[in-house]
């Protein structure tokens, strides 16, 4: 082989190995539902779960700088809340977009009870998180509703009512510290544990505090 055919051949391979990186940073990983004209509907429409979908498409570099905050709050999210894609540069997508009015990327919809709405908030992991929280779960609040409530996450509500205010800030804050550690090397359902033991501490904080306002005014005596 000559050094021409051999700078050729290294030419090719560089170009095939850069555009098999572009494909991976621009499609969804497995965690990321994928969406087509098969499956759009009844997903988003008929199933009774409240979800997120994602369309994008491959060129757009912000999709792409998006696509792993993306596959992460697929991974951390409960199963019962749908995290979706639809690829509107795809022939089978396609359609789906239009009728869906997507002109810009990336383009974010949520669907709560059977309703689709835009979202327009930050596209950060935590406002996501905090968003899907707020909106679209149903989220145990072991202080309104026990059957919200995993038994798991009422064993370790019971545990933690009897703690101390102090303690549970200290909880709340080593949580946050490791669900920040965790990116890569926890289980998608052990960093799901950690933000849902997160939430009830934090609600039992906001109880903690509301009790202690009520005998401040009760009994006369100032925070």
């Amino acid at each position: 082989m000559t050094i021409l055919s051999s700078r050729y051949a290294i030419g090719m391979l560089v170009l095939a190995l850069a555009a098999a990186a572009d494909d991976a940073l621009s499609t969804p990983a497995d965690s990321v539902f994928r969406l087509n004209s098969s499956n759009y509907e009844s997903t988003v429409f008929h199933s009774g779960n409240n979800g997120m979908v994602l369309f994008y498409q491959a060129w757009c570099g912000h999709c792409r700088r998006f696509m792993s905050v993306w596959e992460r709050l697929a991974q951390e999210t409960n199963p019962t809340i749908f995290i979706a894609s639809v690829d509107c540069g795809a022939i089978a997508e396609a359609d789906i977009c239009r009728s869906s009015d997507v002109t810009t990327y990336p383009t974010l919809r949520y669907y709560l009870n059977r309703t689709e709405y835009d979202y327009r908030g930050s596209l950060s992991l935590d406002a996501l998180h905090d968003f899907i929280s707020s909106t679209l779960a149903v989220r145990c609040n072991p202080m309104l509703d026990v059957a919200t409530c995993s038994e798991k996450a009422r064993k370790y509500t019971t545990k933690w009512l009897s703690m101390e205010t102090a303690k549970v800030r200290q909880e709340i804050e080593r949580l946050e510290l490791l669900m920040d550690r965790a990116e890569s090397s926890a289980t998608a359902e052990l960093r799901r544990w950690m933000r849902e033991r997160s939430d009830i501490l934090k609600i039992i904080l906001q109880h903690q505090t509301g009790q202690a306002k009520k005998e401040s005014v009760q009994y006369g005596y100032e925070l």
